[in-house]
């Protein structure tokens, strides 16, 4: 066995004489929705922003059952590796400490990994999630030409070492249903609202051609078996949601005109909001968006056309997939980091703090 270095704050770039701080209550575009009743901005503070992994994107996450967080990556060599040095086509890690001063280690592929790459030539995902110890994740299984591409559900029992897939796909073809990603709660899915995993998807579009976003779910103990997955399709006259086994039957928990790209949510216990990051295609764009469910209604928090778009940097270019690890949303909910690809294909790391509205102030959060 190789062990990986810790890489710690690779390449951590400071950027703080550049100016301060962005909030984003002042959205370039239209958002979909309305503001939010409980959060009233968020501030991004772009002298924090880190990178690593040069070449490397996409960086799913999880909080792990041992304490860590697990992301994933592709088309690179993962954590002190370059787009070539190293390079997986989908590599897994896990990362280590706070977001100050993180180290990333590679587990599964990638630069002096800890064991050999399971998926070298062929793979992606956009979604990783931990439950009961097992990490699961969907598998674009590359297929096709993007993207008409089959995919599967892929686990791990052994923290990301070693990876077994279904029998089963979510078969590709024009308008069908796509999983992208889970919905993330504390390490190991600890704190979920109930017995059941969230999945959020789109249909398959050309990219930035998709406007809705799709959800499922399904229990715990049947995250393996395909006829065990409920689609959302709407809600009932008591405003309660329709969970319906027919794929064909789902409808849309969110709708940008704009355009619907890299869904991701988390739960923010403190606030007990579900926070929603999403952008439209196009580089640069986000839209940050609040929910009592995890199927809505949304509300807005941030909508943007030019993200951190700030001199002298290049995040803008090729942002895709804005997570936030469940383990750096601070107890009282407030402050938060967002990882994200951009810049060429890279890790980034960026601090972002919530402003509450009045009534919540007054209420101490909860």
């Amino acid at each position: 066995m190789i062990l990986a270095p810790r890489i710690g704050l690779l390449l951590a770039v400071s950027i703080a004489a550049i100016g301060v701080t962005r909030e984003m209550a002042q959205a370039d575009a239209e958002p979909p929705y309305p503001t939010s009743p409980v959060i009233r901005s968020i501030t991004w503070h772009p002298e924090t922003l880190k990178t690593a992994a040069p070449g490397s994107d996409l960086w799913a996450t999880s909080w792990g059952p041992d304490g860590h967080i697990y992301t994933s990556w592709g088309d690179g060599g993962g954590f002190g590796g370059t787009n070539s040095d190293g390079r997986v086509s989908m590599g897994f890690a896990r990362i280590e400490g706070p977001p100050g001063r993180f180290s990333g280690i590679n587990v599964n592929g990638g630069r002096g990994a800890e064991h050999p790459a399971s998926f070298p030539s062929q793979g992606k995902t956009g979604g990783i999630v931990f439950v009961d110890g097992v990490l699961y994740a969907w598998l674009n299984r590359q297929d096709g030409d993007w993207p008409s591409v089959n995919h599967s559900l892929i686990w791990s029992d052994n923290n990301a070492a070693a990876w077994r897939e279904s029998s089963w796909l979510w078969p590709k073809g024009r308008g069908r249903f796509k999983p992208n990603t889970f919905l993330q709660f504390g390490p190991d899915n600890v704190g979920a609202r109930d017995d059941y995993v969230y999945v959020y998807g789109r249909n398959e579009t050309g990219w930035a051609e998709g406007i809705h976003g799709y959800l499922s779910r399904v229990h715990r103990a049947k995250i393996k078996t395909k006829e065990a997955y409920r689609f959302f399709a709407g809600l009932d006259s008591s405003g309660s949601p329709i969970w319906s086994h027919e794929v064909e039957k789902r409808q849309p928990h969110f709708t940008d005109p704009a355009g619907v790209e890299g869904i991701q949510v988390v739960y923010n216990a403190a606030l007990n909001r579900y926070l929603m990051t999403v952008h439209r295609g196009r580089q640069g764009t986000i839209g940050v968006f609040d929910a009592p469910q995890p199927w809505g209604p949304w509300t807005t928090i941030a909508y943007e056309d030019n993200w951190l778009n700030l001199a002298g940097t290049d995040v803008r270019r090729e942002m895709l997939f804005i997570n936030i690890p469940t383990k750096w949303i601070t107890d009282d909910g407030r402050t938060l980091w967002a990882i994200f690809s951009g810049g060429l294909d890279r890790f980034n790391l960026v601090k972002g703090t919530l402003s509450l509205r009045q009534s919540r102030l007054e209420e101490g959060g909860q």
